[in-house]
């Protein structure tokens, strides 16, 4: 339904493109062009062979140009083949753009737990880097057809398992599954194939936009691994088990064709087992080429992949490290060092340690992505994605900006609530604290800090929580509080700057307390923001910084109400004893402060479920001064363990799968489980809620516990489905849930994944079967289980 929006959308502008005439260069295979007559024009042959011919009519340089794209490859003139550039990123929206919109983070994304919303943004993504390929096809004149289409950045593949990590903002979350659920669905939101009239060739199909599955396999730490607090070279090991259990099915989800078939993957910045990621036959042969089947472009990370691995490897030679590489299997160089690596590249041809013809089969799968891209038939009237019936105000539109506060509203997960939310109206309200008008009034605290964070782009506006209050409350006060950090020592090690002066941070709290002291409801926004959680800047601890817990104990000593808002990504333990009630807003992107109101007010009931883990600071002291439980460790079992999957319990502060919601809860039970001849199972449920509301939504969750095998570690439980559904209130409703038969397997210490025999307890619930505190909230009737035999 969504693939026809995006198309449907596209065309329904046709009439409205109407930009200053500018001479441009005719498509590459439009009638009279030089190759218009040539076979990788023919829409008889096959996208593959069209490739092929084309790869034979370019000569060695230019296969050398395609094979380093950064920033951008040149238009070819004998042929007219236009060039493409890359360094996009696509998560939330375009980066590096203007007048785009940016919709709440991936972490925000996976919170709605809702693949039709996650769609949908997909989708106004596709239609926005359309139109900015549209405008930079006419300022080059027809030279560059794939300027915003190739996504270096796509969907994170990466897991949120640790909350120690900066990057969390990036993902999806913490749980392989939930992650593999998300990242697919927004994979195929971006790329949005669509098959080409009179074809059968499963290769060939269009895309609106291409993506590149990333950091592969392992990138959870770049800032260094929190030993001793300095950046180390990101060097990784896990057991054979572990890679099958938390990290090759996640991968594997995005690049097999039969899922999200992602047309590229990016080799991380690091090592694993001791072998560099990009010259790793175990990744980029083994699983990627075999296991999986996928046909993906392998490329470098940007900064770079490459010199990292004479860097693991002090006697290999930079000429060495490029010619391991492109001989296991790289495609494409995406790098800050392309002169450098140019020269290596023709010590390597001279020297034959890289053939000529390897660089050949490389340029053919750019080619083929260039295909895909619609490059060479673009001036068909059957090409669905066509410049010339693009809208460009669509660009950050305002039904684009409805669709981010809709995210943004329908990411936050209420933690808390006494009774306070939803109100009426504001009243006489105070909002107050770092994360409440983020203003650019500095480079250390504009507003991407607190709603955007990190690679968006620079949309026309950003609505603060404040502005939003004040728009529905015109005599809410507001008070900055503290600012966002203050000696905080982000993971490089460097210190944050405090306030110009140590009365600067009293005055401000004063100020907070006064606003609150005069105020009946008082809304305090605190969190974590792109100075404490962000690549290159890996946690120290899992509080909030110093000054933002002083504002919080002298704002709830006088606060009548106080309504409590956490903005971060991952994790944070905080004090919630003093509050009304308790909201996370992962970053909301440029309408977060919209989206909040509409779940303060009630206009949104909260669906969200938190795609985390909030761990006690206790887990942090014990788990971080050890190197088996570094973040450089991926076996989760070890120590106090990670994820909802491996975590000792009194260590929780908020289980994965958790949220509340304005309306009584949701009474769910297994009436029935049928293994189908797939090997899956089929959960017949009933579902049914008692609102005041017409109608209700939830996440229902199904987890699989039991697995044991002798002398291995195996997961405490499994989230092997969910689905958020909307019920008609009053009378229970008949729902089934699937379980895969891949989800029914355990990961073995050979790296297999099998079926183990033995009794299971099937869980289908609310919230995590382990959350005791949930099941006091909603009762027992919103967890129901069943014993399976597998």
């Amino acid at each position: 339904m969504r693939v026809v929006t995006l198309i449907a959308t596209i065309a329904a502008a046709a009439g409205h493109f109407d930009p200053k005439p500018v001479p441009t260069l005719a498509r590459t295979c439009a009638p009279g062009q030089p190759g218009a007559s040539l076979p990788f024009c023919d829409r008889k042959l096959g996208f593959k062979a069209r490739a092929a011919d084309l790869a034979s009519r370019l000569n060695l340089s230019q296969h050398i140009d395609l094979f380093f794209s950064y920033p951008g490859t040149p238009w070819v003139e004998s042929l007219n083949v236009k060039g493409w550039s890359l360094d996009h990123t696509c998560i939330h929206g375009l980066n590096k753009a203007s007048n785009v919109t940016v919709f709440p983070h991936a972490i925000a994304q996976g919170a709605t737990w809702d693949q039709d919303l996650v769609t949908q943004i997909s989708n106004a993504t596709a239609i926005e880097a359309r139109i900015l390929t549209a405008k930079t096809y006419m300022s080059t004149k027809g030279g560059n057809s794939g300027a915003a289409l190739s996504c270096d950045g796509g969907p994170l593949a990466n897991s949120a398992h640790d909350p120690r990590w900066g990057r969390t903002s990036e993902t999806y979350g913490e749980d392989p599954f939930h992650i593999q659920t998300m990242g697919v669905t927004v994979m195929k939101g971006l790329q949005n194939p669509q098959p080409v009239p009179g074809s059968s060739d499963p290769a060939d199909f269009w895309m609106a936009t291409r993506q590149v599955t990333r950091h592969y396999i392992a990138y959870h730490g770049g800032s260094g691994d929190l030993i001793n607090g300095t950046k180390n070279l990101a060097e990784y090991n896990a057991t054979k088990r572990s890679l099958a259990d938390s990290y090759f099915p996640t991968y594997g989800a995005y690049q097999e064709p039969s899922r999200g078939f992602a047309d590229g993957i990016m080799c991380a910045m690091t090592t694993l087992n001791g072998a560099p990621s990009c010259g790793n036959p175990l990744l980029m042969t083994d699983q990627l080429r075999t296991a999986w089947q996928s046909d993906a472009i392998i490329q470098t990370d940007c900064c770079d992949s490459l010199t990292t691995m004479t860097a693991f490897n002090k006697s290999l030679s930079r000429e060495e490290a490029l010619a391991q590489a492109v001989n296991d299997g790289l495609g494409v160089y995406f790098g800050y060092n392309v002169g450098g690596f140019r020269q290596d590249m023709a010590y390597d041809l001279g020297n034959g340690t890289i053939k000529p013809e390897t660089v050949i089969a490389a340029g053919q799968r750019v080619i083929l992505s260039f295909m895909r891209l619609g490059f060479f038939d673009d001036h068909s009237p059957d090409y669905p994605f066509s410049n010339a019936s693009i809208d460009w105000s669509q660009l950050d539109s305002p039904a684009h900006r409805q669709l981010s506060q809709k995210a943004a509203a329908e990411s936050t997960v209420l933690l808390k609530n006494d009774g306070i939310l939803p109100m009426k109206s504001f009243g006489n309200v105070a909002v107050v604290g770092p994360f409440a008008n983020c203003a650019p009034t500095s480079k250390k605290d504009p507003p991407g800090l607190c709603y955007l964070h990190s690679y968006n782009g620079n949309p026309t506006q950003v609505v603060s929580i404040y502005d939003a209050i004040k728009n529905e409350s015109p005599d809410a006060t507001y008070a900055l509080g503290s600012n966002m950090t203050c000696g905080w020592r982000c993971g490089n090690g460097e210190i944050n700057e405090c306030w110009t002066s140590p009365g600067d941070a009293a005055t401000a709290i004063q100020e907070a307390v006064a606003a609150a002291t005069a105020a009946d409801v008082t809304i305090l926004a605190v969190g974590l923001g792109a100075q404490v959680e962000a690549e290159g800047c890996d946690r120290f601890n899992l509080t909030l910084p110093g000054v933002q817990q002083a504002l919080q104990e002298a704002v709830s000593k006088v606060a009548k109400k106080l309504v409590l808002v956490v903005v971060s990504a991952n994790g944070v333990d905080f004090d919630d004893s003093v509050a009304n009630a308790v909201v996370w807003a992962p970053y909301g992107g440029q309408m977060a402060g919209p989206g909040l109101v509409d779940v303060l007010l009630g206009r949104t009931n909260p669906s969200a479920r938190l795609p985390v883990t909030f761990y006690k600071q206790s887990w942090f002291d014990a788990m971080t001064n050890n190197i088996s439980t570094s973040l450089l460790a991926l076996d989760l079992e070890v120590g106090l363990g990670r994820t909802h999957r491996y975590v000792a319990p009194e260590h929780v502060k908020y289980w994965f799968g958790y949220g509340l919601s304005y309306t009584l809860p949701w009474s769910i039970e297994i009436s029935n489980v049928t293994k189908e001849t797939s090997g899956g199972l089929e959960v017949d449920l009933s579902v049914g809620s008692f609102s005041n509301f017409s109608t209700e939504t939830s996440v229902v969750q199904v987890y699989l516990s039991g697995a044991k095998v002798p002398g291995q570690p195996t997961a405490n439980i499994n989230l092997v489905a969910f689905e958020k559904m909307t019920v008609a209130s009053g009378q229970p409703s008949r729902r089934y849930i699937n379980v895969a038969p891949a989800e029914l397997q355990t990961a073995m210490a050979d790296g297999t994944r099998q079926v183990v025999s033995g009794k299971y307890t099937l869980w289908a619930c609310a919230h995590h079967p382990s959350d005791s505190a949930a099941r006091a909230i909603l009762g027992d009737d919103a967890c129901s289980n069943t014993s399976i035999t597998l």
